[in-house]
């Protein structure tokens, strides 16, 4: 490694904290501008960016400005969700900021004119989405109550409206997320959603008629059990159109409201279009399209479905009425608000709008003709991120393919800087989910951001797609139903195997690293195998019986993969690091947030203690305070970067040639986990043996952004 690599990662991991994202582009409906929702260091903000005259075939309009920051009411405040009203003047948009009793959440009207803001509403919660009505008169909210549990897609920390209670109070029914309709000309507000149920996605178009996943509880843990069903807004009532075999997502309502359609996937939704008509009930499930985000009806072409998704390691977008539906596919992401490709469309459909995000390209807003010789060449229309940075930029991405023992082809990516006249030492990073997946970009965010920062200090970096990512289709997503943390651990190990033998990787100098799912995986190959010298365990589940008991996703996340049950905790057991046994031990790091509600603290603390009672390998754990599922503060990643750029230095160092390790087989394994941690810093549980000099802790740089 080179000399300066802790040098290299903080620089690096403080360039990435420095990105713009752009969150989520919604172009208008003339097709002549595009509004950014763009997370930054500080806040979120709106950007708008008027669409090239030449691209959009419209002639060029003036009015348009280039605007960021608007001006009026609290215009600091954290602003996202843009939502266009048909006269392509007036932005819908939420408008979050600190008030005197907590936070105050408003729907706000930008005239993209003037740049004026004014309310419409305040929100009686947290808004998750906002849609407004085909002819601009009434907006839907779907609101979570203070008090309401988040997945870990939404970093697995509840909603806070104002101060934490004393005491917090936890009952069937609280925290739940409903349906308020608000008339957009007078500001009213009322209730709409159905009485007794919690609504976790929903589309609209107008009118009384919507269609929602919906269930009874109110915890991430019934999302897991949700059902497709039309609401009535005005009587408050619901009607079963679809019962799945896994989860729900990204639902879509045809304009004459008698079609609707939704992807029917796998915990974290890539899956397949599920087609149902209104009057009838029957459903019909869409062929030939797998791993699809989003949907939207073509209002054009009856029955028509506009759809994107993931493409192995990239995205896709097509439309169902058209031969060979897969318009454009490519090694990018297209990024929308629930880090998924989505589009946005014109009125007329002819030109797109979404976040790109490439190797060597930083993330911004761009726009596309659908037809013509023009089409899919995707147009920047932002530039938050310029000049890009050049450690960054310079990264070198590479697809790469292997066989898994059983013949099935795995897939990942590979990252790596510079020449290199011999194997390198290999970081293997496992994302989480596991129905997510590593996507081609500038740089991927998951596992604490290090998979960029460890790259450009030496480390070859295996990014790999196990059975279980999304990406693949959905047999694929479902083929570690039953066998959590088995042949998907062995995929990454022949992963392993794969850049060993090819001579680029240093058998005797792996790790592996994982956050969520992923540190699951790592947390079972540091027990079961001696393949890697160290291990960096993220807020992974680490005990299955105690999670399904204690996470907010418990009782649903382990249902879905048929990990075990509490009335025959055998299985639970069996697969849980805290008790696997094969390997010889390896030095295992863990880190945590004290705040994590999916994976609670205790089970960063369960794995530390049963490593410790081992005694077969050094072991630490840092618990970073009022940090959720993932990392946000931009001290705490720089500090758990230093560390884990630390403990990899120093477990991975050359030592004298020995016969290179081998797999040792085992069985399956668990998820995610949170902790406690004094206000000065993460809480540093005491080693079983010195790691090395102390690592100087970072001053804290603020909020991050809400970085994945």
């Amino acid at each position: 490694m080179p000399r300066n690599a802790a040098t290299v990662v903080r620089r690096v991991r403080e360039a990435m904290l420095r990105l713009v994202h752009p969150v989520e582009a919604r172009i208008s409906p003339d097709g002549r501008a595009v509004a950014v929702a763009a997370a930054g260091p500080e806040r979120t903000e709106l950007v708008l960016a008027p669409v090239p005259a030449a691209l959009s075939d419209r002639a060029a309009d003036a009015t348009v400005p280039v605007l960021r920051a608007p001006s009026g009411p609290a215009a600091s405040a954290d602003r996202h969700s843009p939502r266009w009203l048909p006269d392509s003047r007036t932005l819908l948009h939420i408008a979050q900021s600190d008030g005197p009793s907590g936070a105050e959440v408003r729907l706000a009207a930008l005239d993209t004119h003037t740049g004026t803001v004014r309310t419409v509403v305040r929100a009686p919660g947290a808004v998750e989405e906002l849609l407004v009505s085909d002819d601009g008169s009434q907006a839907l909210l779907l609101c979570a109550a203070d008090g309401a549990e988040r997945d870990g897609m939404h970093l697995g920390l509840p909603v806070r409206l104002g101060a934490v209670p004393a005491p917090e109070r936890f009952a069937p029914g609280t925290g739940r997320r409903s349906l308020h309709l608000v008339g957009l000309a007078d500001g009213s507000l009322r209730e709409a959603g159905p009485a007794g149920l919690t609504v976790w996605n929903v589309a609209w178009r107008g009118g009384a008629t919507a269609v929602a996943t919906v269930c009874e509880d109110t915890l991430p843990a019934g999302y897991y059990g949700a059902r497709f069903a039309a609401l009535d807004l005005d009587t408050r009532t619901s009607r079963t159109l679809y019962t799945p075999q896994g989860q729900l997502g990204a639902p879509a309502l045809a304009a004459d409201g008698r079609s609707a359609a939704v992807c029917e996937g796998i915990s974290i939704v890539a899956g397949r279009p599920v087609v149902a008509d209104l009057a009838t009930g029957n459903t019909t499930v869409v062929a030939d399209v797998e791993d699809a985000t989003w949907l939207r009806f073509d209002d054009t072409s009856p029955g028509a479905l506009w759809f994107a998704g993931w493409d192995g390691t990239g995205s896709r977008a097509g439309h169902t009425g058209h031969p060979g539906i897969v318009r454009w596919s490519g090694p990018v992401t297209l990024g929308g608000a629930g880090y998924q490709p989505e589009l946005s469309l014109s009125r007329d459909g002819l030109l797109a709008a979404t976040v790109l995000d490439a190797p060597g390209r930083p993330p911004e807003a761009v726009v596309t003709r659908t037809e013509g010789p023009a089409a899919w060449n995707w147009t920047p229309v932002t530039a938050l991120n310029t000049p890009a940075d050049p450690e960054l930029s310079g990264l070198r991405t590479e697809l790469s393919h292997w066989s898994a023992p059983d013949g099935r082809t795995v897939q990942g990516l590979v990252l790596s800087s510079g020449e290199s006249a011999g194997p390198r030492p290999l970081a293997v990073l496992v994302h989480g989910g596991p129905a997510w997946l590593w996507s081609a970009g500038y740089a991927p965010g998951d596992v604490l951001g290090l998979a960029p920062a460890l790259a450009a200090a030496g480390y070859l970096v295996l990014l790999p797609n196990p059975r279980g990512s999304s990406g693949r289709g959905l047999e694929h997503a479902r083929a570690v139903v039953g066998d959590v943390g088995g042949a998907d651990l062995d995929d990454v190990l022949s992963g392993v195997r794969h850049l060993t033998d090819a001579g680029l990787a240093d058998p005797d100098r792996a790790a592996v690293l994982g956050h969520s799912y992923g540190g699951f995986l790592a947390a079972q190959a540091a027990a079961r195998t001696d393949v890697f010298r160290a291990a960096v365990v993220v807020s992974a589940p680490s005990d299955w019986l105690s999670f399904t008991h204690t996470s907010n996703i418990g009782g649903g996340y382990d249902r879905t993969y048929a990990i075990g049950c509490p009335d025959a905790p055998q299985e639970l057991i069996r697969r849980s690091p805290v008790f696997a046994r094969g390997g010889s031990g390896t030095p295992t790091l863990i880190v945590h947030g004290s705040a994590d509600r999916v994976t609670p603290v205790g089970q960063a603390q369960e794995l530390y203690r049963s490593l410790l009672r081992t005694g077969r390998s050094p072991v630490e754990l840092y618990v970073y305070p009022d940090e959720g599922h993932e990392f946000t503060d931009g001290g705490h990643l720089l500090d758990a970067a230093a560390r884990v750029e630390h403990w990899l230095d120093t477990h991975l160092a050359p030592r004298p040639a020995a016969a290179h390790p081998t797999a040792v087989p085992g069985d399956a394994s668990p998820e995610p986990i949170p902790g406690t941690a004094s206000p000065a810093g993460p809480e540093d549980v005491t080693p079983l043996t010195p790691s090395g000099p102390a690592i100087p802790r970072p001053v804290s740089a603020g909020p991050a952004g809400g970085e994945r």
